[in-house]
């Protein structure tokens, strides 16, 4: 079995992901109307590296809540990695700026991702 089909016999992701250039100025807008997605985005393009999960639900908690990680409760840093993985993470990934590797917890930028970079810098 390839790794880009399930057992199910989904279509691949590459295959079902709807680029960039083929989504609407208010799907772009809709994309980055969330803070969490557009610090994702941000996240990825300083970094320019794939990033763990977990690291960036930590650098995510912390800018939401001004102070380190160990000074925020487990509680709502849980929340904020359940957001990131049932919510943003696959918004994105949909619109092909990302591939998420949920076996490896790894969050890895598309080239894609550079064609928001302008929309970024607007916000």
């Amino acid at each position: 079995m390839s790794e880009q089909t399930s057992g199910s016999g989904e279509t691949p992701k590459e295959e079902i992901a709807i680029p960039v250039e083929d989504t609407s100025v208010d799907g772009v807008l809709e994309l980055l109307s969330h803070h969490r997605r557009r610090a994702i985005l941000d996240l990825l393009l300083t970094h320019d590296r794939p990033l763990t999960l977990t690291d960036i639900r930590n650098e995510v908690v912390e800018k939401e809540q001004g102070t380190e990680i160990t000074e925020i409760p487990s509680k709502q840093v849980q929340q904020v990695h359940i957001s990131l993985h049932h919510v943003h993470i696959p918004k994105l990934e949909e619109k092909g700026v990302i591939n998420y590797d949920s076996s490896r917890n790894l969050v890895e930028p598309t080239e894609e991702i550079g064609q928001l970079e302008p929309f970024l810098a607007q916000l």
